[in-house]
């Protein structure tokens, strides 16, 4: 963040007003003859009773040779330094934007994960707690591989807040220590275990067996993002998911991505992990392994799909054939273009009705 520096005490122009005419020997009444002001006027300004306007300011500066910016800025630093220093309120403005800086306050008082007071002091407390800082200008790392549409950006106050809060959902949830070849397993099998979308139900028991916790909440307005891994204090692994386009496929293929992460070694608590963009076109590196291994567990890539745009009736009979619910046979099709997206869009179950929210 970058804050403006403001002096611990500023002066009425009138003062340095006074030193210049000290040095070049003027008196009061000289000096407002020069300027064709009123001697009372001049009188005003030098005492600090009366502030300098624009054309006092071009009169002074042709007068002593300097720019009428000049004064103008004196008398406005001056003005300034008088507001902070006898109306407290103005400051309370700067504190009430920093906090909406940090984090979007009115939708997570709305959501009640933060406290809907109209006591600054309590609401600072309140986002600093939520954050996990001491202070609102502490440095605020945020260590999670996110999987959201603007990955070359910085993380918005939307993202930093969701993810914040996953981490503080997903903590201390699970008990049973990281087995990778477990999760594996997991993994190569779970969308054969879903047969219908009230198996949704059971993902947070079968991650927790992994040593996986599972945190499952709604997005929030403009936060782009769809899944993230971050950890907690005592280092299990959080895998979060928003529902942001509430469709089976792309939210199982979500979690197989991140799994895919976890899996892969990509990463670690206590780093500063990648970001992943969610089109799988531009993926790169670690995001192309996490995006390929993803798509391998759903379907095999030696799978055929055959050529053509399929019918529900074949699809249906591929699905059955394959062990797998059609949306994921649905999903692969429209990912490479055989179908459209909007294409049987009514098979592919919402998730909202079937996962545990939060």
């Amino acid at each position: 963040m970058t804050s403006t520096m403001t002096p611990a005490e500023a002066f009425p122009p009138g003062e340095y007003l006074r030193d210049e005419l000290v040095a070049r020997g003027w008196s009061e009444a000289e000096f407002a003859e020069i300027l064709g002001r009123p001697a009372q006027a001049l009188s005003e300004i030098l005492n600090g009773k009366k502030e300098i306007t624009v054309e006092t300011a071009v009169a002074i500066g042709a007068a002593l040779g300097t720019s009428a910016e000049l004064w103008l800025n004196l008398q406005s630093a001056y003005r300034l330094h008088t507001i902070r220093r006898d109306r407290p309120g103005a400051t309370d403005v700067e504190r009430r934007a920093r906090l909406r800086s940090l984090v979007p306050v009115r939708e997570l008082q709305k959501l009640g994960w933060l406290p809907d007071t109209t006591s600054l002091s309590q609401l600072e407390s309140a986002v600093c707690n939520f954050l996990g800082i001491s202070a609102l200008d502490d440095q605020l790392q945020i260590d999670a591989a996110a999987r959201r549409s603007d990955a070359s950006a910085i993380y918005s106050p939307e993202q930093i807040a969701w993810i914040r809060r996953v981490q503080a959902l997903g903590g201390g949830r699970v008990s049973t220590p990281l087995d990778l070849k477990r999760l594996k397993k997991l993994a190569a099998e779970l969308v054969r275990r879903i047969h219908d979308p009230i198996d949704l139900g059971d993902l947070h028991d079968w991650l927790a067996d992994c040593g996986v916790a599972l945190v499952v909440e709604l997005p929030l307005k403009g936060s782009k993002i769809d899944g993230v891994v971050v950890f907690s204090g005592d280092g299990t692994p959080i895998i979060g998911l928003s529902t942001r386009w509430d469709r089976m496929d792309s939210f199982i293929y979500t979690l197989l991505h991140e799994i895919a992460h976890l899996v892969l070694l990509h990463v670690k608590q206590g780093e500063v992990q990648l970001d992943e963009d969610v089109h799988e076109a531009s993926a790169e590196g670690k995001e192309a392994d996490a995006n390929a291994l993803a798509s391998e567990w759903i379907l095999p890539s030696g799978v055929d799909v055959g050529s053509g745009k399929p019918s529900m009736a074949r699809i249906l009979g591929d699905a059955r054939s394959l062990g797998v619910h059609p949306s994921f046979l649905i999903g692969r099709l429209q990912r490479e273009g055989v179908l459209g997206w909007s294409d049987f869009r009514r098979s592919i179950p919402k998730v909202r009705p079937f996962v545990r929210i939060g």
